[in-house]
């Protein structure tokens, strides 16, 4: 396990963390870096300081270099990055306690396989922590899985586009979707989806699992993508081919700043209806035209 730590700015928070998640990081915490206390927070608000200290575990080591590059491409501005191997051991034992059952909608829940869900009587999902992203606590991953819970794709067929751990393919089948397609790039989110789909009791033939980089000769009543905005817009055409007329397409992984593009590249197919936020994140529902 590794460990790279870089000190930033209140508004740089986001664009750094944006990219470490696309690299793979397992978490990515936020601390002040001055003792620069933060007196009054509103309610549902990430506290920040001026200066933060932000610290991401990795299982794999990072070249740095490459990193430090990219960063300071996107902030402009030069950055100091320092990374560590710690035992592994020692930091799930830390960082599993922190990790509890979550509850989305009425009758959804996520679980970790440690924990007993707290309603037997509801849909329960089991889901660890893994290599590949979507867990619930992201607030991307949080809002896909509210959207589902509010709207169950019942008997329709539903594509999780960058499937990750497979966390909206799962919960798509439990909600009713009479089928379920995945897709990633990564042959390890790939991986995780299938070993995911198992434990929570799923086939192959009910969760049907693929490393694409687009979607080819197939389409669906929803499509579900969880992705950062230049694979949404670079795909746009291939999406608005996949999703059905009046269809829906849920987007997400996209920043309050970035709406208007995404809007300008998808107005021509799709009827952007409603938006959620979270966090400075944003879901956008749409309609296929």
């Amino acid at each position: 396990m590794f460990e790279i730590s870089l000190c930033i700015t209140s508004t740089q928070h986001i664009a750094v963390e944006a990219v470490l998640e696309e690299l793979g990081a397992l978490s990515i915490s936020l601390h002040d870096a001055v003792d620069d206390p933060v007196f009054v927070l509103e309610v549902d608000e990430t506290p920040l300081w001026k200066q933060i200290t932000l610290t991401a575990l990795f299982e794999e080591k990072l070249e740095l270099a490459p990193l430090q590059h990219t960063l300071e491409e996107i902030l402009a501005c030069p950055l100091e990055i320092s990374i560590r191997t710690i035992d592994e051991q020692d930091w799930q034992n830390t960082w599993l306690q922190g990790l509890q059952p979550m509850q989305f909608g009425e009758r959804l829940w996520i679980c970790p396989s440690w924990c007993t869900s707290p309603d037997p009587f509801a849909v329960n999902i089991q889901l660890d922590p893994g290599i590949a992203f979507g867990t619930g606590t992201h607030p991307t991953t949080a809002l896909c899985i509210e959207w589902l819970a509010n709207h169950p794709p019942c008997n329709k067929a539903v594509i999780d586009f960058g499937c990750g751990s497979g966390i909206l393919a799962i919960t798509a089948h439990y909600l009713g979707a009479k089928s379920v397609l995945a897709f990633d790039h990564d042959p390890q989110a790939v991986q995780a989806t299938r070993a995911n789909a198992i434990c929570n009791q799923l086939s192959n033939c009910q969760i049907k699992v693929a490393v694409a980089n687009e979607i080819k000769d197939e389409t669906c009543e929803v499509l579900l993508a969880n992705v950062l905005l230049q694979p949404l817009i670079t795909l746009e055409q291939n999406f608005a081919d996949t999703v059905q007329s009046t269809g829906k397409i849920i987007l997400s992984g996209i920043l309050q700043s970035q709406l208007d593009e995404l809007t300008q590249a998808y107005q021509t197919h799709f009827d952007i209806h409603q938006i959620y936020i979270k966090n400075e994140w944003l879901l956008v529902e749409a309609t296929r035209l």
